[in-house]
Formats: C-alpha cells, structure tokens, sequence
C-alpha cells in the first residue's frame, strides 16, 4: 500500500535520495511482450537475441519527475541518433506507464492524474501495461533501466542523452564460439562467522555455442579454497549457479572465482566477491522476536529461514493505526545452526520513525542480540545460535578426544567418547579455513576408534573438527609426510 498523501513530495525526494525496492541490479531482465499505443507488438529477447540494447523508462503520467525527465527528451534524443533507421541502430527504448489507475486519454492529454500530452512527439514506443512494471518490481516513478543483450539489468538513472549512450559500450554481445563468463552476484555471499557457508557463483554462456562443461575454483589471498567441474548444457546467455566449495569464515573477506578451463575469452573468467560473516550469536536455542510496527502494520511482514533455507517461521502483515500492540514470538532454534532473519516494509521506508516508533528486536532473555526498524524495503541478519547449557556435555567429548601420532605421515587415529546413535561430522581443515576432507561417522555407544588418511595432503598444519549433538572438538595435526 502506498501513503499517497506524501507521494508526490516523495516522488521529487528519490531523485537525490536512496532506492526503494526495486529489481536489483545486475539481476537477469524478466521476459515481456508488451502492445504500444499504435498496437505493434514488442518483445524484449527478441530485441536482445537480436543485440540491441534496451532502455525502459517505466513512470506515471501522474508523476512530476516522470514527466520532468520525459521533457528533458534525453530518450527521444538517444532515439532518433542511434534508434532505429539511424546508421548506429543499436539501441531500443520504451516508455512503460506502469500505474494501472491510470488511463489511455491520460497519455494523451492533461488530466487530474497526468501532466500533459505524453504521445506528442515522442518517437519511440510508449505501452501502458502496468503488468511489466510489476514484473520489474517497481518500487517508484521514474525507474530508467539499460537491459544488456545477455539480459543483465541495471538501474542506471535518468541520466542525459550522451550518458545513456556511453552507458552502452558496457554491454558485451556473444561472439565466440566457446566463452563461460562468471557474472556478478545479486546477493552479497552471507552468512555466520565460525560456520560453514557454501560459496557460489554464476555462471553464463556468453558463446554462441552451447556451453557444457566449465572448470572453476575459488580463491582467499591467493589459497585454492576448492575447484569443481561444472556440468550442464545451457543455451547462448543461459545462466546457472553453481556451488564451488565450502567455506567456513572468521570474519568479512574477499574471495575470487575463476574459471580454469579453456575458452575463447579469457576477459570475462574471473569475479571477486565478498563473504559476509555476521558475528551475531543467541546463547540459548530459546530465542524471543519482538516487533512493533508503525502506522502503517499492513505493509510490515518477515520471515525466518532455517539453514537449508526453508521458512522455519513468518508472520505479517498486522494491522494499521497508530497505538498497535507489541507483537512477541518464541523461537526454539537448533543448537550450532545459522539461521536468516528477513524484514520487509512493502512501501519501502521501513517502519521507524516517520509514521510511529517501530522496531524490532531478537533477544534472549533480556538480552539484545540485534535490533533494528530503520531501513528500505528489506532488511536481512544471520545469527548463529550456540547453546551455552550444553557446556558441560560438549566437554566429554573435548575431554575424551586423543589424536595419534601427531605428528603424522598420513594416517591418524582417533579415539573418543559417544553416546548411542548420535551421528559425528569430522571436517579437516587447512590454516586458512579450506575444507580438505569432510566424513561423516556413526558410531556405537561408549568409547570410538576411527582412522582417517590425511596422506594425499600437502605438509603443514591442519585443524581436525567433531561436531555431535551439541558438541564440538577441534584438534591441530601436524602433517609431515
């Protein structure tokens, strides 16, 4: 729902201001055929397949900014230059009108919801399907988009004729046979400090051949963290994800994923990126969530993810008015997991402190592990959760734990305390947080032995992790082969 009596003053505030929600960028475009005024069909990949680049300039006729913009005739300008019929014809734009409270005369003519005649020499396309804004996730009026030839979009602004056309030369078209490209994530990699986390890139076929097989590996400061061997068969600006290696962070760091096996265009095979790691902890499994909303309660909604990334619980929307009631929840969350909290506000402005003093907080006890209210359309946190009654049970198998030899050649034994049916996960890892070996062991009651053969590793030090029920283990072996 939008607060329509600020919305017009809002409308001139996001031209200097922050985003709401919108389709993120470098996100791949949503496909659409949209009919314009003069009832001509247009579809948006066919102009891609075809190698142009599109604009889309998706405003109201109701907006001042919009037609603001719309009288600057950058679009018209970038249109008749380098559009159609002109010697470059690289580039296609449209004017979507995207409010479906709006009409067809409004586009013709000054009305209580439009500024003025729209179609006036205007040379390009306008559509007035309110569908593919919604496809778009439009979050305001005017939202000027560049869709690239391999469907990636970008949010680039109301920017001047010479801008949109400089802003071209950004995108790549497919030329060679055989070309993997690693693209930018639209998410940052987030996720707890101290737990594993799966590192993933995106991968596209930027060939004008089918792309089957791709070799990638991940880096941290020049350490090979895991390399693996894609497979699949994606068609000329196909796209996949694709999950390299686990990792388990300290803290926030860089790593690069690269693409090691050949191809025709070595410029596009390597993409940096950032690992998130969120330090925050609950130290009890029993976690409480308090939200208060603002006014406006029917925008507010989030939800909990649990690590495999289903919904572990939701709630929202509430109701509206000023005074609403404190909402509480109960979580009894698993010990040792990560766990995502997602906020969403619907209009975009969060819900502290324009429209009433909203907030929310996870706690436990009295204690505050996080809080927040002040943000756009979403705001997202990772929390681990460490029970801190399990103390005592976790030293059993600290203190029953004995590696030997250590130092070793290769192969070690290990000799400790388990009840019955409890699973124990070891993971080795190298001095750098690298993933070397992970096993999976289900033993019997009372005292364990097992072996594991460390001998197709390279010499160094490495750290030796049990996690069962509850409980850690960690110990560092010396290889020395």
């Amino acid at each position: 729902m939008m607060k329509k009596p600020v919305l017009l003053a809002l409308m001139a505030a996001l031209l200097s201001g922050p985003a709401f929600s919108q389709l993120p960028d470098n996100s791949i475009a949503p496909d659409w055929t949209g009919t314009d005024l003069n009832g001509n069909s247009h579809h948006l990949y066919a102009y891609l397949d075809s190698g142009y680049t599109v604009f889309l300039d998706v405003s109201a006729t109701w907006c001042q900014p919009c037609w603001n913009y719309h009288n600057s005739h950058a679009f018209a300008n970038l249109y008749n230059q380098y559009g159609p019929g002109t010697t470059e014809n690289k580039v296609r734009l449209f004017m979507i009108e995207g409010d479906p409270t709006t009409t067809v005369q409004d586009l013709y003519q000054a009305t209580s919801n439009s500024w003025g005649n729209w179609v006036a020499g205007t040379p390009y396309p306008i559509i007035d399907d309110a569908n593919i804004a919604d496809d778009l996730d439009i979050g305001y009026f005017p939202t000027i988009y560049k869709i690239c030839p391999n469907r990636i979009i970008t949010e680039v602004g109301q920017l001047t004729t010479s801008q949109l056309w400089n802003s071209v030369s950004s995108c790549k078209n497919a030329e060679h046979p055989t070309d993997a490209a690693l693209l930018p994530l639209v998410d940052k990699l987030r996720g707890c400090a101290n737990r594993p986390m799966d590192l993933v890139t995106r991968i596209q076929n930027m060939g004008t051949e089918p792309l089957t097989s791709a070799t990638i590996e991940v880096r941290r400061a020049g350490n090979v963290l895991g390399t693996v061997d894609w497979t699949g068969n994606l068609p000329t600006y196909g796209v996949d994800f694709v999950n390299v290696a686990s990792y388990t962070p300290t803290g926030n760091t860089q790593v690069t994923f690269q693409i090691t096996s050949a191809d025709d265009n070595a410029s596009n095979n390597t993409k940096s990126e950032l690992v998130l790691a969120s330090t925050y902890v609950a130290n009890s499994t029993q976690v409480t969530f308090e939200l208060q909303t603002d006014n406006y309660g029917n925008e507010t909604t989030w939800k909990l993810f649990k690590p495999d990334g289903s919904i572990y619980a939701d709630g929202g929307p509430y109701p509206s008015g000023a005074g609403q009631p404190l909402h509480t929840y109960t979580w009894n969350l698993e010990d040792g997991n990560c766990y995502r909290l997602e906020v969403y506000d619907q209009y975009g402005d969060g819900f502290c402190c324009s429209y009433g003093q909203g907030y929310y907080k996870v706690k436990v006890g009295n204690q505050v592990i996080f809080q927040g209210g002040q943000f756009g359309s979403q705001d997202t946190k990772f929390f681990g959760v460490e029970d801190a009654s399990a103390g005592v049970t976790e030293n059993t198998l600290t203190s029953s734990l004995n590696v030997y030899p250590n130092p070793t050649s290769g192969l070690v034994e290990l000799e400790y305390n388990m009840d019955l049916g409890h699973t124990v996960n070891a993971t080795v890892t190298d001095m750098v947080g690298k993933v070397v070996m992970r096993r999976t062991l289900q033993p019997t009651g009372g005292i364990q032995h097992e072996t594991i053969d460390l001998g197709n590793l390279d010499n160094g030090v490495y750290i030796l992790r049990l996690e069962a029920n509850g409980q850690q283990a960690t110990r560092t072996i010396t290889l020395n082969k």
